[in-house]
């Protein structure tokens, strides 16, 4: 295996690399699998929602480099190469950065994350491998291209740098080229569209990059047709009576609540109470008032 020196934006639409593999296992929060194919052979002009906070975490390396050498004293060896697969050269990845290990003297992988602390939740227990399913299939996949047995992740939360341990996985590996190499023979190469999933969040912009105008064509509505404007009906009515049961429950407690700030439950939840206050910028925007209210934590019910 060579590393790939030569291009320092490689052009992405010729592989299928670390970031990639999630999307085609259904578990990208990011991209279904018709987003990922729409990007290999058509790349969306723009730089894509999440360029900016790519460019940030890009930055911010050098830095975490510094801390991961001073704080947990590795013999980092390497940084941002890139690889080709011996046996698929249509799979490749970019490791962060590969250190020797004291132990094995064996050369390992490294992963660098910057998280928001917004998504602190989704990392468990450091020196574990409870970290984001997309970042594990990241990492078995460039463990699978370098034949390497383990790789360490270090996610910047807030100002706090936390290590996590992903070892190599021969099994999930071996089910994601399997994939991988039937996504890219038998969807890319062909250009033909794989299966839709109708239960990703983003389908709806998925549909729009999918179908961006429109022909003039009417088309006449079949039997499936008629059973999703059934259930397309049906539901917007359900939506519609469940949003007034909501709207009944919230009347509910805030006439239970009156003035206090809070309702606490023996979970340690609340619903907490708050009236938020915006003041005028322009005639336009004049100051406006309403009430806040969501269930919280009872320890911070703001």
């Amino acid at each position: 295996m060579n590393a790939i020196t030569e291009a320092p934006k490689p052009d992405r639409t010729k592989f299928i690399g670390g970031s990639d593999v999630a999307a085609i296992l259904g578990v990208s929060p990011w991209r279904n699998i018709v987003d990922l194919w729409l990007d290999k052979i058509k790349p969306p002009m723009g730089e894509g929602g999440n360029m900016a906070a790519k460019r940030r975490g890009t930055r911010l390396e050098p830095y975490i480099l510094d801390m991961i050498r001073e704080e947990h004293h590795l013999d980092i060896v390497a940084h941002n190469e890139r690889y080709i697969d011996s046996e698929f050269p249509f799979l490749a990845c970019e490791i962060d950065f590969e250190y020797r290990d004291a132990e094995t003297g064996q050369i390992e992988n490294g992963e660098i994350k910057t998280v928001h602390p917004f998504k602190a939740k989704e990392w468990g227990d450091e020196l574990t491998d409870q970290l984001p399913i997309a970042y594990i299939a990241q990492a078995q996949h460039n463990l699978g291209i370098k034949r390497r047995q383990r790789c360490k992740v270090f996610a910047l939360i807030g100002d706090d740098l936390k290590p996590y341990t992903v070892e190599r996985d021969d099994e999930l590996i071996q089910v994601m080229r399997e994939k991988s190499v039937d996504f890219w023979n038998n969807y890319v190469l062909p250009q033909v569209r794989p299966p839709m999933d109708f239960e990703h969040k983003d389908v709806l912009e998925t549909l729009k990059r999918l179908y961006p105008g429109t022909d003039g064509a009417i088309i006449q509505a079949t039997a499936m047709h008629e059973h999703w404007r059934a259930v397309f009906q049906t539901a917007k009515e359900m939506q519609a009576k469940y949003e007034a049961l909501i709207d009944g429950a919230r009347a509910h407690l805030l006439s239970e609540m009156g003035n206090a700030s809070a309702i606490a439950f023996d979970d340690g939840k609340a619903f907490a109470r708050k009236v938020i206050k915006k003041k005028a910028y322009t005639v336009a925007y004049p100051s406006t008032q309403y009430i806040d209210f969501r269930l919280t934590n009872l320890k911070d019910p703001t």
